[in-house]
């Protein structure tokens, strides 16, 4: 009876054992896993935000670059009266001896040189554009033969006073000059600048014109400048080409005045809605 009364004794206290034991395990478990299931929540909730946000961005960057455009190349001008005159006349001379013909340029450069200081143009009104003495050659029995030397002393004359120009050049062809290569009547380099900016003004002006027209054939509304960039500018000045040096029979050299016409080009892109 006693063994009996043992054995179950026994028995119970393994059963005890045992549940303790197992207990142990589970409660470790349920304490850990909670903490596993926070950090992978925030883990996907961080992911998620970030793919939000890069979607945010590409759709934002699609909007930007997916807008309606018009793009017009316009041109414009403006015109302005001369306010400088550029004239060009040569002192020539020919001779058998290249030594002579030199001097003989030299001679009348400095003559026509003196005469223009008199009348008011200082030597840097004057600068030399062109200088050359040449052999020159004559054909005889179908031979090449040397024919002597031809010189030129080519000068470039500005004045800011185009009502002059004509007058000017009656003093250098009295004094030495034998040839008036042309005379150019255009704009100081301020000026233009001034004039180039009022054609740019006028191309943007027929852009935006241009573009209104476009805009309004494809129930669009302009609504302002995305790109702009400037072409080629153009500058027509007056020119009288080659002019006889004794043109008009000895009478005074008169030059026909008229407008400067200065052209510019542009191309612009409108930002567009409708």
């Amino acid at each position: 009876m006693t063994r009996r009364i043992l054995a179950a004794v026994g028995v119970a206290l393994l059963l005890v054992t045992a549940g303790c034991a197992g207990s142990f395990a589970p409660t470790t478990d349920a304490s850990a896993q909670p903490q596993q299931q926070n950090q992978q929540a925030q883990n996907q909730q961080s992911q998620s935000q970030q793919a939000q946000n890069q979607q945010t961005q590409t759709q934002t960057q699609q909007a930007g670059e997916g807008g309606k455009t018009i793009s017009v190349s316009s041109a414009g001008q403006a015109e302005a009266e001369p306010n400088q005159a550029v004239l060009r006349v040569a002192v020539l001379a020919r001779g058998d001896d290249a030594n002579a013909v030199r001097e003989q340029l030299a001679e009348n450069a400095t003559q026509m040189r003196e005469a223009l200081r008199n009348a008011s143009i200082s030597d840097d009104q004057i600068r030399t554009v062109r200088y050359a003495i040449d052999q020159e050659y004559r054909r005889d029995d179908g031979e090449r033969e040397p024919a002597g030397f031809r010189g030129i002393h080519a000068f470039e004359i500005t004045i800011s006073d185009v009502d002059r120009a004509g007058a000017v050049i009656d003093v250098a062809v009295s004094n030495g000059a034998s040839q008036v290569d042309s005379v150019e009547l255009t704009l100081s380099d301020e000026r233009r600048r001034e004039v180039r900016a009022d054609a740019l003004r006028n191309a943007m002006e027929n852009a935006r014109a241009d573009a209104d027209v476009v805009a309004e054939s494809a129930n669009l509304t302009v609504v302002g400048v995305r790109t702009a960039s400037t072409g080629d500018v153009s500058f027509s000045p007056v020119r009288a080409e080659a002019l006889s040096a004794d043109a008009g029979g000895g009478g005074q050299t008169s030059i026909e005045s008229g407008p400067v016409t200065v052209s510019a080009q542009v191309s612009v892109t409108y930002n567009a809605t409708g």
